[in-house]
């Protein structure tokens, strides 16, 4: 196994750590009446859901690629890589949905009372860590592009049995 291999294995899961975790941050703020409010991406609901999902998958791939232990660029590191990029084009996806065009309904909680959609339009805003979990999808993608693809003195390729000096065995 190489040493860049296990990197980006460790890479990939790392950046699904990260897609586990940075929906419990807050993703949303509003400025209302009330004063200032922020809500989690897990509190958001919406198609926030499936970020952890992702995330989940996304350590698996990675920890197959660190145990696995293939050379980049040899055929089941190509399929790790493309495995962790359709993954992470997913978390791309969901999460550029969930930060550009949040549905976020402000509700007023008061005692005694049941709970109200507060009147008017609320101006609801992504905050920074929406934006790093769309950081942390893409780096994946691009850990799972590089590990697809080999660099000279990675080894040699799996496919075809090829031998050094370009003759057959």
């Amino acid at each position: 196994m190489t040493g860049r291999a296990r990197a980006l294995g460790i890479a990939v899961a790392a950046c699904g750590v990260l897609m586990v975790v940075l929906p419990a941050l807050p993703w949303y703020g509003a400025s209302l009446p009330t004063g200032d409010a922020s809500l989690s991406g897990y509190g958001a609901g919406g198609t926030t859901w499936i970020i952890p999902v992702i995330g989940a998958a996304l350590v698996v791939t990675g920890a197959l690629a660190v145990w696995w232990g293939v050379p980049p660029g040899s055929r089941g590191s190509r399929a790790l890589g493309a495995v962790a990029l359709l993954w992470a084009a997913l978390g791309v996806a969901w999460v550029a949905a969930g930060a550009l065009s949040p549905d976020v309904h402000v509700v007023a909680a008061r005692a005694g009372l049941p709970d109200a959609a507060l009147a008017g339009e609320w101006a609801v805003s992504a905050l920074p860590a929406a934006w790093a979990c769309l950081a942390v999808a893409a780096l994946a993608g691009m850990a799972g592009i590089l590990l697809m693809t080999p660099r000279p003195g990675d080894g040699p390729a799996d496919e075809a049995g090829a031998h050094p000096s370009g003759d057959r065995a």
